[in-house]
């Protein structure tokens, strides 16, 4: 079993929407993957051999396991049947209690796509006559990234506190060298590769921080509500 399962369409995706998070679990015991939907062979700035070596040496920063599903970047989309059905493998695999990937409506329509068959396939990996050659398997949870930057979203559904594990979040976005905010890599510049990026990640972590009154959080959405036996026990916000 794996404790929590966070799928990004491209290499550096969950580094910037969720890598805190996944840094504060790795750091507390749990047993948390990583995987990327695509190589990001279609980006404009990096080769797919050179985010491979990026997204690894993040992996060692955050001390996380990761894995590359190979579908096709930008086209996602165009086959949701192949894409769910690699998730489904992906998830039968390594079991996880939760799972956590891009919001619907996303300005990306990797992102976009990725949600859908992720959606899906929690469903389908369950399902007996779904035949991977696998045993079928039911996440608990699936929980979505707050990631659009077209427009802003309803309110979070819960915002994690990263703020002890900002800095590994900042060193796993520094391995990424071809692709943010990385003025001594030689080609196209990007929006991931701009001062603004950069600074809109800070300045997201530290909105979402303020909704709990911490310095920094990473925001979430769920599908159903939470379950929660003893609401004593939640954190006090100051």
């Amino acid at each position: 079993m794996t404790d929590a399962l966070f799928i990004g369409a491209h290499p550096d995706d969950v580094e910037i929407l969720a890598g805190g998070t996944v840094a504060r679990l790795a750091h507390a015991g749990r047993k948390v993957v990583v995987a990327d939907a695509t190589r990001g062979e279609m980006g404009t700035r990096g080769t797919p051999e050179e985010r491979a070596v990026e997204a690894a040496n993040a992996a060692k920063v955050l001390k996380v396991e990761r894995v590359n599903l190979g579908l096709p970047d930008g086209r996602i989309s165009e086959d949701i049947p192949a894409a769910t059905r690699r998730v489904v493998q992906l998830l039968r695999d390594v079991r996880p209690r939760t799972v956590f990937v891009h919001e619907a409506g996303d300005h990306h329509p990797d992102h976009n796509a990725i949600s859908q068959a992720v959606k899906f396939a929690c469903f389908q990996s369950n399902v007996l006559k779904y035949d991977t050659g696998q045993e079928r398997f039911k996440p608990s949870r699936l929980f979505y990234f707050v990631g659009s930057r077209a427009r802003w979203p309803r309110n979070p559904d819960f915002v994690v506190d990263i703020t002890d594990s900002w800095d590994t979040k900042v060193a796993a976005l520094r391995e990424h060298r071809s692709q943010v905010a990385n003025k001594d890599y030689k080609g196209p510049e990007t929006f991931i590769s701009s001062d603004i990026a950069w600074h809109m990640i800070e300045m997201r972590a530290g909105f979402f921080g303020a909704m709990i009154n911490v310095r920094y959080g990473e925001a979430f959405l769920a599908d159903a509500p939470l379950r929660i036996d003893d609401p004593l026990s939640l954190p006090d916000v100051v």
